[in-house]
């Protein structure tokens, strides 16, 4: 994590492993969470942005060289799970900057944000049950909540790829820009000028409109027994 922006007090957070589309291992999401729990205890954070190393990619997911490896325990203790329901919930508004597609976990993290700014090159999936697993780190709740139930099935079980202008139709994402970084970094300055507690409570406000974001217990056994069943198959 850095600090940007004019007044200091602006939280950026970057995947940076741009060679494998900065897809993440458990070491980044350790490091990732770290960042996330220094700058949630900083009172002078107004806003915070999230986005992926060069301009091709947001970030691919989890690096799937590492799934072989997961036990039942792991799905029902994932990590990114945990991270991206505290990122939900940050004290202060978060934007992702998406160039690029946004991939499995990468989509998710984005769904975690309050507001998500792409790039018309940008595109996203989430194709894990093409490797026998399910968007377990929140993306089925969020998604089904932000697009509707009917849109949610097509992208989660058909494996439809939604593109840029798509995605802003079905409200996946809040603008598409040619300046992403640049649109990201106004838009934060403004958020950063206004009254943090009201801010704050606002966030809180609308997102008590519709209660629960799902039951993750669901979410969470399901993806513990897909993860020992891959193991068992090796």
């Amino acid at each position: 994590m850095k600090r940007v922006g004019e007044g200091n007090n602006i939280a950026l957070f970057v995947l940076d492993r741009p060679e494998k589309a900065n897809a993440y291992h458990d070491g980044m999401i350790c490091q990732f969470a770290e960042q996330y729990a220094e700058a949630a205890s900083d009172r002078t954070i107004r806003a915070a942005i999230v986005t992926g190393a060069g301009e091709k990619v947001f970030c691919a997911g989890a690096d799937i060289s590492s799934l072989g490896d997961r036990s039942y325990a792991d799905g029902l203790n994932l990590q990114s799970r945990q991270l991206f329901d505290n990122w939900a919930n940050a004290p202060w508004p978060t934007i992702a900057a998406i160039q690029g597609p946004a991939i499995a976990g990468g989509l998710e993290l984005a769904l975690a944000c309050d507001f998500r700014i792409c790039s018309p090159s940008s595109w996203f999936s989430l194709p894990e049950v093409d490797l026998g697993l399910i968007p377990a780190a929140g993306g089925v709740r969020r998604l089904t909540k932000l697009v509707n139930e009917a849109r949610a099935k097509a992208i989660v079980l058909f494996g439809q790829k939604v593109d840029s202008a798509t995605a802003l139709q079905w409200g996946l994402v809040s603008q598409i820009s040619d300046r992403v970084w640049e649109d990201t970094l106004d838009l934060a300055e403004t958020v950063a000028r206004r009254d943090p507690l009201a801010m704050h409570l606002a966030k809180l406000a609308i997102q008590s409109v519709h209660g629960s974001l799902g039951d993750k217990t669901v979410e969470a056994v399901a993806q513990a027994l897909l993860y020992q069943r891959k193991r068992e198959a090796q």
